[in-house]
């Protein structure tokens, strides 16, 4: 088993050939080996779960990934949260097939609602993720990493949903380093933390939902509560998007001004300011107004921001 821990950022198509320019200009400076382009992926995913969702409910993703004629069947599990970023446990095996091989779950720690197995007799291919990725390792800011652009699509019976991102994976050193490095590419191209995966577009094909963190008691601590509305404004910036609707930018603003009680003074000026600029942007009703939102550069920048403060707080 692998601890997998990623930083996610939504990024719109037409900035993506500038974040690669960055990248490629990163690996360009150096000749080292932790410094280069590898080589870009055609990745087709097919996600498993029974017609109830036990695995959803459960909290695990299980799929096979087709790449270069090789089959990897991958387990994730829930795992714990990070404050904007990924962390789950992982488990993938080589197998010779597009077919699953149920004995490898005998090496997962599966939850208890799931380990009397019987919803594998019921398991069904829900959706697929296909899209081109394109690679780069990193090493900055204490960190080695790898850093792809994903571009392509979740589809299902039930409708369709882009992805476009950039993921940020931890290979070794300060994880901090991934915010660090996510700063420098923010202040380039516009680009927007994201803390939902690409299962998690799958299964909202079906269901229509989005999910949001559970909220903490009133009286929890002042840390809590900011990670609690940091992470509501991440989701409702990412539902805006999917849904296609700017009427969602007033409880996003809501949780903005809810976060900026629990930051520091500098920090929270910036997302004052912010949230100004926003303002501004909707109240200007122009048929483009979340083309404009979303090729705002601050609002990625402000987002690292936070997400760095509150874990460096949470170390």
């Amino acid at each position: 088993m692998a601890i997998e821990l990623e930083l996610k950022l939504m990024i719109q198509p037409e900035y993506l050939a500038s974040a690669g320019a960055f990248l490629d200009n990163i690996c360009g400076q150096s000749t080292a080996d932790d410094h280069a382009r590898q080589p870009t992926l055609s990745l087709m995913n097919a996600y498993f779960d029974t017609e109830d969702a036990n695995l959803m409910h459960g909290g695990v993703a299980m799929r096979i990934r087709a790449v270069n004629g090789k089959f990897i069947q991958t387990v994730k599990t829930r795992g714990s949260s990070r404050i904007g970023m990924h962390a789950r446990g992982e488990w993938e095996w080589l197998v010779p097939s597009d077919q699953l091989d149920l004995s490898l779950l005998n090496e997962v720690p599966l939850p208890e609602a799931l380990q009397d197995k019987a919803w594998q007799a019921n398991l069904i291919e829900v959706y697929r993720t296909d899209f081109e990725r394109q690679v780069w390792n990193i090493s900055a800011a204490n960190a080695k990493m790898e850093v792809v652009c994903d571009h392509g699509l979740v589809t299902s019976p039930y409708g369709e949903d882009r992805i476009c991102e950039v993921e940020l994976e931890l290979k070794s050193g300060d994880e901090m380093g991934l915010y660090q490095f996510a700063m420098q590419l923010a202040e380039r191209v516009p680009v927007q933390v994201s803390v939902v995966s690409k299962a998690q577009k799958g299964v909202r094909l079906k269901y229509g939902h989005i999910d949001f963190p559970d909220k903490p008691e009133s009286s929890a601590e002042a840390l809590l509560l900011a990670a609690y509305w940091y992470e509501v404004w991440l989701v409702y910036w990412e539902a805006m998007h999917f849904m296609q609707d700017d009427v969602l930018s007033q409880p996003l603003r809501h949780s903005m001004a809810k976060l900026k009680g629990y930051l520091p003074e500098e920090i929270a000026s910036k997302l004052a300011t912010l949230d100004d600029e926003v303002a501004l942007v909707v109240a200007s009703e122009n048929e483009d107004v979340l083309s404009q939102l979303a090729g705002m550069k601050q609002v990625g920048i402000v987002m690292l921001a936070v997400g760095l403060w509150l874990n460096n707080k949470n170390l």
